[in-house]
């Protein structure tokens, strides 16, 4: 978690937290990890000063008081640990009890099917990265879009824990734009891309809509991408519903022809963000305790 008004690309996990995690996950199990992760997530709803962000989220998009909102920042803390652990177990192998329930996952069969590639836009709600497992079942290799400034000890630590794992990591470098040569590949060879599609950094180019009655910014990339690559969209989410059950729920794709010109590109980017937008509105009313951007959202 950061105390900022536009987030930076960096995840704020630490190499040691992993570490510890992993080997607790590893030598005694899931539940004793839950168990200490419990005074941890305490911890940061006395100390994190982002959670402020978390209480005007419950106050704006869900209309709760003051207090319940407060109330609410604890098991939002709690259930982000929760997706976290589930996540480093899954990746690194450790034996887990999870089951994944799949929505709609016919669609992903429908997004191979139209053999053009595909873009897997979800967002910081639940934990696609457990969920997301089934997508091995498509025999189509993935691929993780991110910013190269991820913080590069836990990006290497959590690349060798997923060695076994057929993923592939695209940093996305503004600077050299090597990624646009690797995402022409990935969609050359019929593979997908996952991306997240609520956050952005300050510089990069945004759309704007109403999220729960308010303006918010949105990233424009992934839908600049399906326009421009003309490669289907499909929005997906994975949700935490119980102690070892996630689902996994697929949209139907939709289908983008490619676009050249300026003012096709910025329509048809509307068009997907508001269909984007209106998904996520829907997932987080039924889901309100998983959202989890710690920062002003709103600003504009």
């Amino acid at each position: 978690m950061t105390n900022q008004n536009k987030w930076d690309g960096q995840s704020q996990a630490k190499v040691l937290g992993f570490k510890i995690f992993v080997f607790i996950l590893n030598a005694f199990g899931l539940n004793p990890a839950y168990f200490v992760l419990r005074f941890v997530a305490f911890y940061y709803f006395l100390f994190s000063k982002p959670n402020k962000y978390i209480q005007e989220y419950f106050i704006k998009a869900h209309g709760y008081s003051s207090l319940k909102a407060r109330l609410a920042i604890y098991k939002n803390n709690f259930i982000l640990g929760q997706t976290i652990l589930d996540k480093v177990a899954v990746m690194a192998g450790a034996k887990t009890p999870f089951k994944v329930i799949h929505k709609n996952g016919d669609m992903l069969d429908e997004l191979a099917a139209i053999g053009k590639g595909g873009i897997l836009v979800s967002a910081h709600i639940g934990n696609w990265e457990v969920a997301g497992q089934g997508l091995n079942r498509l025999g189509t290799a993935f691929n993780i879009l991110m910013y190269a400034n991820e913080k590069e000890d836990v990006k290497q630590y959590m690349d060798g824990v997923m060695k076994e794992k057929k993923i592939n990591i695209i940093a996305i470098d503004e600077d050299t734009k090597s990624h646009i040569i690797e995402l022409h590949k990935a969609f050359s060879n019929n593979e997908l891309v996952v991306m997240h599609g609520d956050r952005y950094r300050e510089g990069a180019k945004t759309l704007t809509a109403n999220f729960f009655g308010k303006p918010a910014k949105f990233p424009a990339g992934p839908f600049i991408m399906a326009a421009k690559f003309g490669v289907p969209l499909c929005i997906v989410f994975a949700v935490k519903i119980n102690k070892h059950t996630y689902q996994f729920s697929v949209e139907k794709p939709i289908e983008v022809a490619r676009v050249r010109g300026d003012e096709q590109l910025e329509k048809v980017c509307q068009d997907l963000l508001i269909q984007y937008v209106a998904e996520v509105e829907k997932t987080a009313k039924t889901y309100p305790h998983q959202w989890f951007n710690y920062y002003d959202f709103w600003k504009m």
